[in-house]
């Protein structure tokens, strides 16, 4: 399968490249700053271009069977990038007819999510509120699509060795609050080919 990756620098999408390579997909890896990739191999392309602009997703979905974001601001300030990319990577999938996209959410992004923690209450009404406003507006436009994605929710990512026995459901019922970033990977690698959480928002740990 040829999979374009998008946050592929961040701290889960490093874990996601190898799991992508190693499982024989040819992976598109549309990155800012191409030196940040350290991994080498015959079936990566490393395509340099900076998200908000439109012609540079289009480029890089165009031939691809699938899509992977695994992407996440890295400021707390209020901003609009997460809005702007995924209008853009909506767009452009639909152009190209691109269909199935597996993005990295976080649990308490969506209304339905009615098990957050009172800490996780504070952290998102306070500190991070800016970065989940961002991340419901680009959501809405997600959900609003025709795309056939699946929208994985992990709470606190962790970054230890991966510990396997992943969960997912709609509720979170009987799911930690925390997982490592190396089970998010794997967990979103095998959702390019299973239908299990289509056009969903599971909250997985």
């Amino acid at each position: 399968m040829k999979v374009l990756l998008i946050g592929a620098t961040g701290g889960t999408g490093q874990k996601i490249l190898p799991l992508l390579l190693e499982a024989g997909h040819a992976v598109t890896a549309l990155v800012r700053r191409p030196e940040a990739v350290t991994v080498r191999h015959e079936h990566l392309v490393i395509v340099s271009g900076d998200i908000r602009g439109p012609g540079n997703i289009e480029k890089a979905v165009q031939g691809q069977d699938a899509v992977i974001s695994a992407f996440g601001p890295r400021s707390l300030r209020k901003d609009d990038i997460q809005e702007v990319m995924m209008r853009n990577l909506v767009a452009a999938m639909t152009k190209y007819g691109v269909k199935r996209l597996v993005n990295l959410s976080a649990w308490g992004a969506q209304d339905s999510h009615k098990t957050i923690s009172f800490m996780q209450i504070i952290l998102q009404g306070v500190l991070l509120r800016n970065i989940f406003a961002d991340k419901r507006r680009g959501e809405k436009i997600l959900f609003a699509s025709n795309l056939d994605f699946v929208n994985g929710c992990p709470g606190r990512l962790l970054n230890e060795p991966a510990r396997g026995n992943i969960k997912a459901s709609l509720d979170g019922a009987g799911i930690k609050h925390s997982m490592t970033r190396a089970d998010v990977a794997q967990w979103m690698v095998e959702q390019l080919t299973s239908d299990t959480w289509l056009r969903k928002s599971p909250l997985i740990g």
